[in-house]
């Protein structure tokens, strides 16, 4: 972050960022550091100047010193977190299994009334239902959205479990490996298909990740959501270009204009 402060607290030059050298200050947002994001949080795809909200749906005023100790827990208890941030007008959610590192400013006072007050239009599902979301895309706004809970369909037909996720290149590959066993030997067969289908159950996330890359797309945003049809309606907000590849239930794009947090703040409170 660019601005500093001196000992009494007051901005020494005259942008609106807040920043403190001092003990925490309560009562303000966090906001992702200029320069601050470490590597475990950029794969999250979060982004500088994110504003942390809430964790586990409570709104987080306790500043960044008081940050780590929110995130303590025994060591019985199982280690996974629901951080709310706000991003250029939208709020979205992303699950953690790690205390996030990097470093945090402070929000100005306006943008933390303005983002809270965002926020209270903000809804939650039920907690355990939460699963993160990975969002592929291309240059042209098309969107692949991958969940990667477990699925059964992987070990026990590894072909349908290909085919449903529109896989391919390896469907292709499998079948001609089941064709080439089967008219050797139907024991070498079998033997083939139990590897293949270890192999397939083991690898689904990265199978699912490496042939979307394959397709030309990259790493857009991780989102946190109880169901694929939250997260789809998410991402179109995001970006009116966005659209989800294969959606049965097209829906008509919203003409957003993006603006500026400072821009936003303008606006309402003119």
């Amino acid at each position: 972050m660019s601005e500093e402060v001196n000992r009494d607290g007051e901005q020494i030059d005259d942008t609106e960022e807040v920043v403190v050298n001092e003990a925490d200050k309560q009562g303000f947002l966090l906001k992702i550091a200029t320069g601050g994001i470490t590597v475990q949080d950029y794969v999250k795809r979060l982004e500088e100047n994110d504003i942390l909200i809430a964790i586990d749906g409570k709104p987080y005023l306790d500043g960044p010193q008081r940050l780590r100790s929110t995130f303590l827990q025994e060591h019985d208890e199982e280690s996974k977190w629901l951080l709310t941030f706000y991003r250029d007008g939208i709020v979205f959610d992303i699950l953690i299994d790690h205390p996030i590192k990097s470093a945090f400013g402070y929000a100005t006072e306006k943008e933390t009334e303005f983002v809270l007050d965002a926020f209270k239009k903000h809804t939650f599902g039920d907690f355990q239902s939460y699963e993160n979301y990975e969002i592929y895309r291309d240059k042209n706004g098309k969107c692949d959205i991958l969940s990667f809970s477990p699925d059964p369909l992987a070990w026990m037909i590894p072909p349908l479990w290909l085919l449903k996720y529109r896989l391919f290149p390896p469907l292709a590959a499998v079948a001609v490996v089941y064709l080439i066993t089967f008219v050797i030997n139907i024991y070498l067969f079998i033997a083939t298909a139990i590897v293949l289908a270890i192999y397939i159950n083991r690898a689904q996330n990265n199978l699912m990740r490496s042939f979307t890359m394959f397709d030309d797309k990259y790493h857009y945003m991780t989102i946190a959501g109880t169901n694929e049809q939250e997260v789809s309606l998410l991402v179109k907000r995001i970006d009116p270009k966005n659209k989800i590849r294969y959606e049965k239930n097209v829906i008509k794009k919203r003409v957003e204009v993006k603006k500026t947090i400072a821009k936003e703040i303008e606006d309402s409170s003119s």
